[in-house]
């Protein structure tokens, strides 16, 4: 390898002398990008021949250097690395980083490193500045293929919680100017599924895409914040609406970032796959992130036991449910019976602007010690900006109630100020040995390899909206796992036991049913994954289904092999996962059902016992069956339009 990259490093300095173009290649060789260096720095993408971005810029403008630098003189190395990653958690015990990479260094002292990998590229620029950098803007253009599909996660602004439809659009039909969130997916005429995000967040906003042209978008970026106020109304009631007591962003400054002249920045990725089921086991994000710099062997991932979705309604109990002891006891209680490692204390249990002003129907240090005695850990609900009005004394506080994490929320921007603030809540969090559960919270950059206490990022518009909304649709169900799951933990929050059908569904605050049966929501716990995973519903519901429960109790939240079965962007999926000896296989339809033709080669040469549960003679029925199976067999399921199926192979 060594030798590999002394002859390319050689090649390409006759290449500088003769030209300024260069070719990046996949060790695979079939993904490949050429790079120029002519009025600016530019690239394109192809996978197999096909275009995947064509001709495109990549430019920042910034104090100490502008888009014309890029044009400039410079000195060019290849490299290529092959290393195993040992993640602490996630849907793989190990992970090959495997890439060829091509730096340009310039003389003023900033350089841009790209990576082209199996399944897709990516790029960053770096500097070696003494001087602080201020970066205006950074206008890198994406310029699609003609008549592409694009999954549209459109927003109005920056101010955003970062739930979204993915809508599929043809490209030349969206206007000009419109604004969408990363992760950004789209697929070529030729079939391949592509998605775009970024990698390695620090001290930076987060990126937007904005339509720019016929075919192209550039990365747009909200402004460093010079003026931020908190939001008032929100602290007229207690539990319903906390968004609108959020910080927002009142003025900005005229920059995206300041920090450091040395640095590294954040790396654009393009995640490349040639059908749509092949995305799903792409780990691009992850493996583009910083290692972790501490201990993280105490991070333990777990299911979380949910209170605010199903409203505190506990059915047939002696006691007034509600935010009170005897409510929070009963559900430590029912995790402990089952096996389920966390509870979760929501909002409510404090009002939103102070933490010392305690429900009064809640003695939260019972609670918590109760939960002790259980072997039971709690996560406790926090807005960002009440955490931040006392940073260290808060996190001081939460660490000597005995809390194990913190869910922490309503971030709903993504400019610097948050991004630092939530890379020092993870240290600081880290240090004092808590999780940390992101909602209202931007999309992962791999923040959850160099943090790995960052167990769960919601990011997407999840189970959640059935009490207010009818966008949790089951179309929108089959297309999360290809876009918002593809580049890291998903907090949807799965489980509703209760459904109804899209023709008949009513949004319900106290009674949210889903739009998908019972079985779909269990195959959910497979086919998403994320750190922490909740069991939404009531509890008092899941015991009264002893398939349901039992499944629940056994499902693992962290995995040590994932294999794409097959799968369509918002039609069906079907992926098996591994955890020790036991494979788990979840399926799952949208709108028509679905025939899964299922091969076993995957599995060990010995024999497997067979566990299917699957839907029974009502949606919110399901029904369990066992065979006997071995390696190589196929198997043929029936799913129903809006349904579900998982397979336990022991």
């Amino acid at each position: 390898m060594k030798k590999f990259s002394i002859y390319l490093t050689l090649q390409l300095i006759a290449l500088v002398v003769f030209g300024q173009s260069y070719k990046l290649q996949s060790p695979n060789g079939k993904v490949y990008a050429s790079i120029e260096v002519k009025d600016g720095l530019s690239y394109a993408v192809f996978n197999d021949g096909n275009p995947i971005v064509e001709h495109s810029t990549i430019a920042m403008k910034a104090n100490l250097f502008d888009e014309k630098a890029f044009s400039g003189k410079h000195r060019a190395a290849y490299d290529s690395s092959n290393v195993m990653v040992t993640p602490t958690w996630g849907t793989y015990a190990q992970l090959q980083d495997h890439y060829n990479q091509l730096t340009l260094s310039y003389e003023n002292g900033l350089s841009v490193q790209f990576r082209c990998y199996n399944d897709g590229f990516a790029w960053r620029l770096l500097t070696t500045f003494d001087n602080e950098i201020i970066v205006f803007d950074e206008p890198n253009r994406f310029n699609l293929p003609a008549n592409c599909t694009v999954y549209f996660p459109e927003v109005s602004g920056f101010l955003t919680p970062f739930e979204v439809n993915y809508l599929p659009k043809p490209l030349e039909s969206i206007d000009k100017d419109k604004l969408a969130l990363t992760p950004f997916m789209f697929k070529t005429p030729n079939g391949e599924l592509v998605v775009i995000s970024e990698s390695n967040l620090f001290e930076y906003p987060g990126m937007f895409m904005q339509k720019d042209g016929d075919d192209g978008f550039k990365t747009v970026f909200p402004k460093y914040p010079k003026k931020e106020k908190q939001q008032l109304p929100g602290r007229l009631h207690l539990v319903k609406w906390p968004q609108i007591s959020r910080m927002v962003v009142k003025k900005t400054e005229n920059y995206i970032a300041k920090s450091d002249g040395k640095r590294s920045f954040p790396w654009r990725v393009i995640m490349i796959a040639n059908n749509d089921a092949e995305i799903l086991q792409n780990n691009l994000v992850y493996l583009l992130a910083d290692d972790p710099k501490m201990d993280f062997s105490w991070v333990k991932p777990g299911k979380v036991v949910w209170d605010w979705y199903h409203n505190w309604n506990l059915q047939g109990v002696d006691f007034e449910a509600g935010i009170n002891t005897q409510t929070y006891k009963y559900m430590i209680d029912f995790a402990a019976k089952n096996g389920i490692e966390y509870i979760n204390i929501d909002d409510g249990w404090t009002k939103l602007w102070s933490f010392e002003r305690v429900n009064p129907n809640l003695d939260l240090a019972e609670v918590i010690d109760y939960a002790k005695s259980k072997g039971v850990g709690v996560f406790i609900w926090a807005m960002w900006n009440t955490i931040d009005k006392n940073f260290t004394a808060n996190l001081d506080m939460f660490s000597k109630m005995g809390v194990s994490g913190l869910k922490v929320d309503f971030f709903d921007r993504t400019d610097q100020r948050i991004v630092d603030f939530v890379n020092q809540l993870a240290q600081e969090c880290a240090k004092r040995k808590l999780l940390l559960n992101l909602h209202g919270m931007y999309k992962p950059t791999g923040i959850n390899r160099t943090y790995p206490n960052i167990v769960n990022i919601e990011g997407v518009l999840g189970l959640e909206y059935n009490k207010f909304s009818d966008k949790c649709t089951p179309t929108h169900n089959l297309t999360i796992p290809f876009v918002r799951n593809v580049v890291g933990p998903m907090d949807y929050t799965p489980g509703s036991m209760r459904h109804v059908s899209p023709d008949k569904f009513e949004k319900s605050w106290d009674n949210p049913h889903s739009m998908t049966t019972r079985a779909q929501q269990m195959a959910m716990y497979v086919v998403y994954h994320g750190g922490v995973q909740m069991l939404a519903d009531s509890p008092t519901l899941y015991e009264n289904d002893s398939i349901a429960l039992g499944f629940l109790s056994k499902v693992p939240v962290s995995w040590d092999l994932t294999l794409p079965i097959e799968g369509e962007v918002g039609i069906h999926i079907a992926i098996a996962r591994k955890k020790g000896n036991k494979w788990y296989i979840g399926c799952m339809t949208a709108d028509e059902g679905h025939e899964f033709n299922i091969n076993l080669n995957f599995l060990d040469d010995k024999d497997y016992k067979m566990t299917v549960i699957s839907e029974g003679n009502s949606d919110d029925e399901l029904v369990k069956t066992s065979v006997k199976t071995k390696k190589n067999e196929k198997h043929t399921f029936k799913v129903n339009q809006r349904s579900g199926l998982v397979i336990i192979l022991e």
